[in-house]
């Protein structure tokens, strides 16, 4: 629902903005406004797709002006719902997606609305990487401002660990470069502060050498012994090892057999980042026990590929219940 006083500041602003205003009666509003969290059908008064820092700074001046409820969209991926909001103004950074990188330097500044895929396959040609989540499709504005934990978290730390700087708009309106020397208390708050600091438009993060990445997906059975070997085994692996493991129902993925399908199991997303020493393969069998015996899956792949000239190598793991088959990929002279 609009006011006078509302529809003249969107008038205002799409005479003003560099970006578009999206409202109900725009074709593309069901669009605009969707977001991954399902449950809730949230309509705001009016989405601001921005596309610089100004732009930022005159959607926050509205909302100030007419009491609207304000949120920030990146990726539209948050599980609280934060990238939206019922009747408000969101302001969504989605075209704010300029990336340049400093290749010798080991830096980059990137817009806060690429995606992690985007930014790891633009540094991926580079043979650099800045770890992010688990997910390719998730903005860089919600998972760096929330920590970011992800496949280099055991090598390299958390997303925040690499945040050098950002360019942030405050809820006055001024346009700030924080870092340690430049406002540090609020460069403080947006390394996991998770918001209400301002609206960032541009981050500096630091890159890694990520030559060789090896990753995938391992399927087991949750039982108390495996979850709690598992566990062991991550913890002992090195650096180079990193894990993200659910206990949940098992998904009808198509290598799992179908009668595991919506039983408890191990999901467990494991990547390396370094190169893997090639052992003779086998294939992924759990020992039985008295609550199932089966085959289980492993399905290795390469996540993110550095120039890849594909060339198959096996492996097998410490000893232990579970072995498996896959592949790496070893980058071009």
């Amino acid at each position: 629902m609009t006011t006078p006083t509302l529809d003249r500041s969107i008038a205002d602003l799409r005479q003003t903005l560099a970006g578009r205003v999206i409202t109900a009666d725009d074709p593309d509003y069901d669009q605009a406004r969707s977001i991954t969290l399902g449950g809730i059908d949230p309509r705001p008064a009016v989405i601001v797709r921005v596309a610089d820092a100004d732009d930022v700074a005159q959607a926050i001046a509205v909302a100030r002006s007419t009491g609207l409820e304000l949120a920030v969209r990146s990726g539209g991926h948050s599980g609280a719902g934060h990238g939206t909001t019922d009747g408000g103004l969101v302001i969504d950074v989605t075209d704010m997606k300029g990336l340049d990188i400093e290749v010798e330097g080991r830096t980059a500044w990137a817009g806060s609305g690429l995606t992690a895929g985007e930014y790891s396959a633009a540094a991926g040609e580079h043979g650099l990487a800045t770890g992010f989540g688990d997910t390719g499709s998730v903005g860089i504005g919600g998972i760096t401002t929330g920590g970011g934990i992800g496949y280099l978290v055991r090598k390299f730390g958390m997303t925040i660990d690499d945040l050098l700087a950002a360019e942030i708009v405050t809820a006055d309106g001024q346009v700030l470069h924080v870092d340690a020397d430049h406002h540090p208390d609020l460069f403080w708050a947006i390394r996991g502060g998770g918001g209400n600091f301002g609206v960032v438009t541009r981050f500096r993060f630091r890159l890694h050498d990520v030559s060789e990445f090896t990753g995938g997906l391992l399927v087991l059975p949750a039982t108390a012994a495996i979850v709690a070997g598992f566990i062991a085994a991550a913890t002992a692996a090195p650096d180079e090892l990193s894990t993200i493991c659910n206990v949940m129902p098992c998904p009808p993925l198509p290598f799992v057999a179908q009668e595991h399908h919506g039983k408890l199991v191990i999901f467990g997303l494991i990547a390396y980042a370094a190169r893997p020493t090639p052992r003779p393969a086998r294939s992924l069998r759990c020992a039985p026990s008295r609550h199932r015996s089966a085959t289980w899956s492993a399905r290795w792949r390469t996540r993110r590929s550095i120039r890849p000239r594909t060339r198959t190598t096996t492996r097998r793991p410490s000893p232990g219940t579970c072995s498996w088959t896959g592949s790496t990929t070893r980058p071009r002279p």
